[in-house]
């Protein structure tokens, strides 16, 4: 593996990683509710100290005190001073940046405008014009090894991470011959297809 590529895992690694602290954070009811006060009470009046938190829920200090650090621990809410402030704006960020992750964000550059057929990563309907869905068939190949047979159910693993309707996906790359394919059973991309620019 190249220096890049372990560089790129391993930032992909620090990312699943955020994301999988904060959603075993929030993963508790009492530390949901938690949150969900610090951001009211941040709307209502500013930053919130830990023993008004504590009086508000009508939790213990040392229990409250626990949550709170595991929830600034996953970054959630940050500390101020002895005051908690709520930063969902954090949730959205690593969102973002797990769906960048995803086989066809990957394979689409950001400022294409084709990632407006994909909600969160995925493809939620195809595009109309034929161009664009000659590009977006481009990626959708990209994601299946060259020149290797590939059984049906194996495609449509590779495709699920595509989109839901493996079937209209799969249809879509041998009708515009991307892939080969040997009767019903077996399929193959073949080496060096044209590159289409996203």
């Amino acid at each position: 593996m190249s220096a890049a590529a372990k560089s790129e895992s391993r930032a992909a690694s620090a990312i699943l990683s955020d994301a999988s602290e904060i959603l075993l954070a929030l993963s508790n009811d009492r530390r949901l509710s938690i949150v969900n006060t610090v951001v009211t009470m941040n709307k209502e009046s500013g930053a919130v100290r830990l023993a008004e938190l504590g009086r508000a829920l009508g939790l213990d200090l040392k229990p409250l005190s626990r949550d709170v650090m595991r929830l600034v621990e996953a970054g959630v809410l940050r500390r101020d001073g002895d005051a908690l402030i709520a930063d969902i704006a954090s949730l959205g960020r690593i969102g973002d940046s797990v769906v960048e992750m995803t086989a066809l964000c990957q394979a689409i550059p950001p400022e294409s405008p084709l990632r407006r057929y994909l909600v969160h990563g995925r493809i939620v309907d195809l595009p109309k014009r034929p161009e664009d869905l000659d590009v977006i068939a481009h990626a959708l190949a990209s994601l299946l090894p060259e020149d290797q047979t590939l059984s049906e159910s194996e495609v449509n693993a590779i495709l699920a991470h595509a989109g839901d309707d493996v079937a209209r996906l799969r249809r879509l790359l041998a009708d515009l011959g991307l892939v080969e394919r040997s009767g019903s059973a077996e399929y193959r991309r073949p080496a060096a297809a044209p590159a289409r620019a996203l």
